[in-house]
């Protein structure tokens, strides 16, 4: 007998430094205010912002402190999107 668990499983997920950018924008904050705020490189802000590196953990609790969300929010949209590479990365190799 099997079980078959009711998940959402979006086509496409963003990185989550694309919903800072949007954030920081919505709050009209630039990056180089951010990046003081959260006492971060503003290279980093902007290659977070640019899903170019991942947020980590320590990043996701001055994220918190300085945007009032959640850290486990940006942790769990990480790990979404880090789960989501790595499934797109088995597709094209399963086709190949």
């Amino acid at each position: 007998m099997s079980t078959n668990k009711n998940e959402y499983s979006p086509q496409v997920v963003s990185h989550p430094g694309l919903t800072l950018a949007e954030k920081l924008q919505e709050l009209n904050i630039d990056s180089k205010e951010f990046a003081i705020r959260v006492n971060k490189p503003e290279k980093t802000i902007i290659e977070v912002t640019k899903g170019n590196i991942s947020i980590t953990k320590e990043m996701s609790i001055k994220f918190e402190s300085a945007l009032k969300i959640p850290a486990s929010f940006w942790l769990s949209r990480q790990r979404l999107f880090d789960e989501y590479q790595v499934n797109i990365k088995e597709l094209k190799r399963q086709v190949n």
